[in-house]
């Protein structure tokens, strides 16, 4: 497996105790114990069973449709003024416009309904029950909980997770499932530097609006942090490991 963006060091020049330690203690365990779990270790090796990779690639399909318009909820949540913070938001989710069709065409090439999941309607695909937690744990964030905890769950504790999983993915696929071209883009996008930007951005905003002083926010925003890692890098990855089902059922 190719370890190159598995270092830590993509995640850099903090200042705040609180951010450092952060990155210490949850950030860099969970990313540690994410890209060593069985399912991409498989995947990476080729012998993760084709129609289970396709049930998780299709439920992420579903999954993130939603995206767009849960970041730039984030981006009209951001504090009047904010100017840089909004600016990053927005292009953020502007970039997020074609994300599910590219991986629908992830979905296709792994013999899949990708078509018909990003055509829709919703219930054109039965997405298992845990896209369905995915899907209204992003709303809640976006939409119902404070501004800055959206941004702890989505640009941190998202974001600092995401390349290392996807990496081993896309070069996995690529090497042993056959995936090319326009089958690779959305892989490719979420496993190198953009996404390990966004990463980086979601903590400079933290550090930026955050007094150093404030401690129970600081706490709070961990522990957000925390568990939006622990649901990615652990559940998320224990539950479609598991899943199993007749290859039929996720065929195109």
């Amino acid at each position: 497996m190719d370890q190159a963006v598995h270092a830590p060091d993509y995640l850099r020049d903090l200042k705040a105790d609180w951010l450092i330690e952060l990155r210490a203690e949850v950030i860099e365990p969970i990313r540690s114990r994410a890209v060593a779990h069985p399912f991409i270790a498989e995947v990476a090796a080729g012998t993760f069973p084709v129609h289970k990779l396709r049930r998780f690639f299709a439920d992420l399909c579903w999954t993130v449709i939603t995206t767009p318009g849960v970041v730039a909820s984030l981006a009209a949540r951001t504090p009047h003024y904010e100017h840089p913070i909004k600016t990053k938001l927005l292009e953020n989710a502007y970039t997020e416009w074609n994300h599910a069709f590219a991986l629908s065409q992830t979905v296709n090439a792994l013999g899949g309904p990708g078509d018909r999941i990003f055509n829709g309607p919703e219930t054109a695909w039965e997405a298992l029950p845990y896209a369905w937690h995915l899907r209204n744990w992003q709303l809640l964030y976006a939409y119902n909980q404070p501004w800055l905890e959206g941004i702890a769950a989505f640009a941190v504790g998202i974001e600092a997770l995401v390349p290392s999983i996807i990496h081993p993915l896309w070069k996995g696929c690529e090497r042993h499932y056959g995936l090319r071209d326009e089958a690779l883009d959305w892989l490719v996008w979420h496993g190198g530097e953009v996404e390990m930007q966004h990463g980086n951005d979601g903590l400079f905003i933290l550090e930026q609006k955050v007094a150093a002083g404030d401690q129970a926010l600081q706490a709070q925003l961990r522990s957000v942090v925390h568990k939006t890692m622990l649901v990615l890098g652990e559940h998320w990855l224990d539950y479609y490991y598991r899943a199993d089902e007749a290859p039929a059922v996720t065929a195109a």
